[in-house]
């Protein structure tokens, strides 16, 4: 008999201690991603020119994209509302995504994606497309927002949603947060990982 138990978030560490409400004069996006071409933070990039001047966005993390991605922002003159922040050290991410109001990556593929539930664990509201593992834990308009496959409008048409929508804002935070705490807390794996599997081995 096989059982799927799925990697988990140290959530403690994620969790902000202070709850941060949007500030319309500048809404932060962020993704923390290897530059290549599944995470397609490409598209993110051009969804920018869909999004008004006060959206900005960081990306945590290098990649072989880099140069090409430079010079995507240079050409659509987005210099001053985009920052890639290169390596970022992993003990330092937390602090990112609570100075931050919606992480966003529209991948490609993806595996589990634990990047998308630590966001979740910090407190942002997440859009992602549904690809590869990220279907076992996003459903849309609960516990996060479906942007398009290759499709920069789409992703900017749910930035939009979050900007204007304060209710369901709060919602996918709160159903998020409690999605994180509740199924991917490394105490609950760890605890899974025992009764489910090792203890059937003695």
């Amino acid at each position: 008999k096989s059982y799927v138990i799925p990697n988990g978030v140290d959530v403690e560490r994620f969790v902000n201690p202070k709850s941060r409400t949007l500030n319309q004069n500048e809404v932060v996006l962020i993704t923390t991603s290897r530059l290549v071409e599944k995470n397609a933070v490409g598209d993110v990039i051009e969804a920018m020119k869909f999004l008004p001047e006060n959206v900005k966005f960081k990306v945590l993390g290098t990649g072989p994209l880099e140069k090409n991605l430079k010079l995507k922002i240079k050409n659509l003159k987005l210099e001053g509302r985009i920052e890639l922040l290169g390596f970022v050290e992993q003990e330092d991410v937390p602090q990112h995504l609570h100075q931050a109001d919606i992480f966003i990556r529209p991948s490609l593929s993806e595996g589990q994606g634990i990047s998308f539930i630590e966001a979740m664990a910090a407190g942002l509201p997440v859009i992602a497309t549904p690809v590869g593992g990220i279907i076992d834990f996003l459903r849309d308009g609960e516990t996060g927002l479906f942007a398009e496959v290759h499709n920069p409008e789409s992703i900017a048409k749910q930035v939009k949603r979050l900007m204007n929508d304060e209710s369901l804002r709060h919602k996918l935070i709160e159903n998020g947060q409690k999605l994180a705490k509740e199924r991917y807390d490394w105490n609950l794996i760890a605890k899974d990982m025992r009764e489910r599997v090792f203890a059937k081995l003695v």
